[in-house]
């Protein structure tokens, strides 16, 4: 008996009644309170209060219209004014039968009408009626229709979208999502309100824009998806310049993904994944506003969905490969350093460059865990090399943004090193342009507290973006690494001036340089004239394995005398 009490009381309907008269209260309370919850008020601002602290779980209002503070017209109208109580229904009760009130009432979005005195089995009948009716409306309305932008909801769209192309296995479609590039900015900016206002301008426009619309569905928060016809032209460019005039909403960027030719074997939410999954290529890239789901970026995403499913295994299996690719001094060729390198050796893709897997790793967070893995690989070699008995070069390393998340990054560094029992500046620390650019005080901070410690900081890649010279040197850099980009522009161009004046500010700072991508005798020879300190690239070496690092570093001991080896940057 207690469990089927428990049961009835949970299934009971919340109502909230509002009434000023103590004496109708409690017998409006008394007749409802064995088939419902009930919730008092004893007028309109209390009632308003009751309901925007209940409003999810009431189903229906009796409210009374004639009460002091607020009267029952002034209840209705703040209660219309927010749209998530404005769905509720209102009984109003009245000892008045004026056909004035009633229709001020209705215009005011009350649903049905009661006179005093009560007729207790009406009462409680219309109640459970309006309280069916609006959680059948609200169910369907879930189901069909969102009503911000009046395009169908995603579940409703999703399902017509399924049901369609399994009656229409012949017809060809093409299915575009459009995406609103950092919409939580211009929430934060603009206000949910004018957010809400442009969605639902952005739904029309783009409804009246598109060609031979056969299905539109809200599928996210800023995100439309589209079943078009298949049409030939130029109506994708046509839709890029005419979406938005510029004084509608300053600031946004929308993004487009275009799945050409609707596959019908697939489901409708594996479709829209695919063309949104276009529209995080381009996302952050500011003149690029469409990208086209086909056979290539398919391909891709394949690629990169066997990537993230076999990262964890290769890290176990050890399928990642660390390469050494030395560093030569300019002016005797000897070696001084080499810079670590990973490659994965991937069971079913075979052999990946860091150009492939590192972007993913980098977006994903992985990439500190590979990091962390080259570290101690280097600091195994290092200690491998000491234990054998001939000197060892400076090696080297990456250090991602990622890295810096870490508040102990410093500490951790430290401590691996450590544990193999190896000099500090035998392990140098490259951090590239852009990494050293974000969050500058913590990673300055961070780079300090290493550079204390006798590790050697390079900035790596300098010449391949923005630099802000106090920047570098708020980071305690002792290498600058010149980027490929300035080494090959100059060979091609014969115009030595940017080199010569990159190495020429590393000087001024008391920097060393190192050139990277350095491939051929000219090159060398013109940065040898310019004053480059150290070279990497392909004229020496190619990135080596381990087994061949160790033998390229006795075969230069040999010609060049152990005392080359002790050369620390």
């Amino acid at each position: 008996m207690e469990t089927e009490s428990a049961t009835s009381i949970q299934e009971k309907k919340t109502i909230l009644i509002v009434e000023d008269n103590d004496m109708n209260r409690e017998i409006l309370h008394d007749l409802l309170s064995d088939d419902f919850n009930v919730l008092l008020a004893n007028n309109g601002l209390t009632g308003l209060k009751i309901l925007e602290e209940n409003y999810r779980t009431l189903s229906m209002i009796l409210l009374d219209i004639y009460m002091p503070e607020c009267n029952g017209f002034d209840f209705l109208e703040r209660k219309w004014e927010n749209s998530q109580l404005r769905a509720i229904p209102v009984i109003v009760m009245t000892a008045s039968n004026t056909v004035e009130d009633e229709i001020r009432c209705l215009k005011l979005g009350a649903s049905d009408f009661l006179s005093k005195p009560y007729n207790t089995e009406v009462m409680k009948n219309r109640i459970r009626s309006l309280i069916h009716l609006r959680e059948t409306s609200s169910i369907l309305n879930l189901l069909e229709k969102d009503t911000l932008t009046g395009l169908l909801s995603k579940e409703f769209y999703l399902h017509q979208v399924n049901n369609l192309l399994a009656k229409t296995p012949d017809e060809k479609y093409d299915l575009i999502c459009s995406d609103i590039e950092n919409f939580r900015r211009l929430n934060d900016r603009y206000g949910e309100t004018k957010c809400d206002q442009f969605l639902s301008y952005l739904a029309k426009r783009l409804s009246s824009l598109l060609p031979d619309i056969v299905l539109a569905g809200r599928v996210g928060v800023d995100v439309f998806a589209f079943l078009i016809k298949h049409k030939n032209g130029d109506w994708a460019e046509d839709l890029l310049k005419n979406t938005v005039e510029e004084d509608t909403f300053p600031g946004v960027q929308l993004k487009y993904g275009l799945l050409p030719l609707v596959d019908t074997t697939l489901s409708a939410t594996s479709l829209v994944n695919n063309a949104t999954s276009a529209i995080k290529e381009i996302k952050g890239h500011y003149n690029t506003h469409l990208a086209v789901f086909d056979e290539t970026f398919q391909k891709k995403l394949l690629r990169t969905h066997l990537i993230e499913e076999g990262m964890f295994d290769a890290l176990k299996n050890k399928e990642f490969k660390v390469y050494y690719q030395p560093k030569h001094s300019v002016k005797d060729d000897t070696i001084v350093g080499a810079e670590a390198l990973v490659r994965w050796e991937h069971p079913k893709l075979g052999f990946i460059t860091p150009n492939v897997f590192i972007p993913i790793f980098e977006k994903n967070g992985f990439i500190s865990e590979l990091d962390y893995y080259v570290w101690e690989a280097v600091c195994k070699e290092i200690r491998n090399c000491l234990d054998i008995g001939f000197a060892i070069v400076p090696i080297s390393v990456n250090v991602s943004r990622n890295d810096f998340d870490n508040p102990n990054m410093a500490g951790r560094l430290i401590n691996l090193v450590d544990k193999y029992r190896i000099d500090h500046s035998l392990f140098h620390i490259e951090l590239t342009e852009s990494t050293s650019m974000d969050n500058l005080e913590s990673i300055c901070a961070t780079c300090k507290k290493l550079h204390d410690a006798g590790f050697i900081i390079e900035l790596d890649d300098f010449g391949s973006g923005y630099s802000a010279l106090s920047s570098i040197s708020l980071l305690n850099v002792d290498i600058m690494k010149l980027d490929v980009s300035l080494i090959h522009n100059a060979s091609e161009t014969k115009n030595y001036s940017l080199l010569r004046y990159a190495i020429q500010l590393a000087e001024s700072m008391k920097l060393k340089t190192v050139a990277e991508g350095v491939e051929i005798e000219e090159q060398a020879m013109a940065l040898r004239v310019l004053g480059c300190d150290y070279i990497q690239g392909y004229y020496y070496s190619k990135p080596l394995k381990r087994e061949e690092f160790e033998p390229y570093l006795l075969e230069y001991e040999s010609q060049k005398g152990e005392e080359h080896f002790n050369r620390i940057f």
